[in-house]
């Protein structure tokens, strides 16, 4: 029997959706550690419960039966109205994953915390945000003491990327890993200036046409943080010298991921051949020569204020 619309409409406009008990819970908890926020912050995409938008960590408080936790355990249980609570769950789950992967593509970590969790093992809940709260931190501090602006292109021919084996060099930090192409820009350099600069010394050719990719920070608890700009090269003239750094050479797209790379390295080389919406920002965070954290590839959203130019010096090309 089908429900009656307007029991439906009142039934579900007295069921609280904000400042729940558990929500009040965990603001209370994080207000007496010092910890400052949002709440439902209409900037942020899906309006999470808590915002901590320094740090882009969005916080849910997830009731158990609206949010379906463990829902293909527990929707046997529904023993009324299966027509109208399961696909309304069933929904409710698909919109949380929608928010996830949207809040994550602007480089938010999500955090979704289930009422029992919070009601039972609140402690062990502040922890686990305490802890994101650190990690993101040490990547806000390494970002904005960035002082180091590299260069790395990778030169497409057909089927087949340019890739340099470093093997030439002494106590180079780059030893026996396959990589772009690139270096630091110097003094007055435009960024496509380095490009194209680093490309000719390395490999003898002639970059005709680049595209700019996104922005990568490197930031390695052993070494100075340092921003890197990716591009793709598309067309190019000259013939291949020999590289005093390492050996050039042609490598199938398809075999790429089978070389001797950086883990990071890993993350950003299929996105060469993706489809992006626009320029992506990815941060790798390496411990002890191991990429622990990898936060990204992300796409902040557009400043719809206007934007002061930049100098030449920094631009993108």
């Amino acid at each position: 029997m089908a429900r009656d619309p307007a029991v439906v409409s009142y039934t579900m406009s007295h069921i609280r959706s904000k400042n729940t008990g558990i929500e009040k819970t965990l603001r209370k908890a994080l207000t007496e550690k010092g910890i400052r926020y949002r709440l439902y912050s209409s900037k942020v995409y899906g309006h999470p419960d808590i915002v901590l938008q320094r740090y882009r960590i969005a916080i849910f408080c997830d009731s158990e039966f609206w949010h379906g936790f463990h829902f293909e355990e527990n929707k046997a249980k529904i023993k009324t109205n299966t027509s109208y609570w399961i696909p309304k769950i069933e929904r409710n789950i698909a919109r949380d994953e929608e928010v996830n992967r949207k809040l994550e593509s602007q480089g938010y970590e999500v955090l979704r915390f289930w009422g029992n969790e919070i009601e039972k093992t609140l402690d062990q809940v502040v922890d686990k945000i305490l802890l994101a709260i650190e990690k993101r931190k040490w990547v806000y501090n390494q970002i904005q003491s960035i002082r180091e602006l590299t260069t790395l292109v990778y030169i497409e021919k057909e089927d087949s990327y340019l890739m340099l084996h470093r093997v030439k060099k002494n106590h180079d930090l780059n030893q026996g890993k396959w990589i772009g192409v690139g270096g630091h820009i110097e003094k007055g350099e435009t960024i496509l200036d380095c490009v194209k600069r680093e490309v000719k010394e390395e490999t003898g050719l002639n970059l005709t046409k680049a595209k700019y990719l996104g922005k990568i920070h490197f930031l390695n608890d052993a070494y100075p943080p340092e921003v890197m700009y990716l591009y793709k090269g598309l067309s190019f003239d000259g013939n291949l010298i020999e590289c005093n750094e390492g050996d050039l050479q042609w490598i199938k797209k398809n075999q790429i991921l089978n070389l001797e790379l950086w883990e990071g390295d890993r993350v950003f080389l299929p996105l060469l051949d993706s489809n992006l919406p626009r320029t992506f920002t990815l941060d790798l965070v390496y411990k002890k020569g191991k990429l622990v954290d990898a936060i990204g590839p992300y796409f902040p959203p557009k400043n719809k204020k206007k934007i002061k130019k930049k100098s030449k010096a920094n631009k993108p090309n």
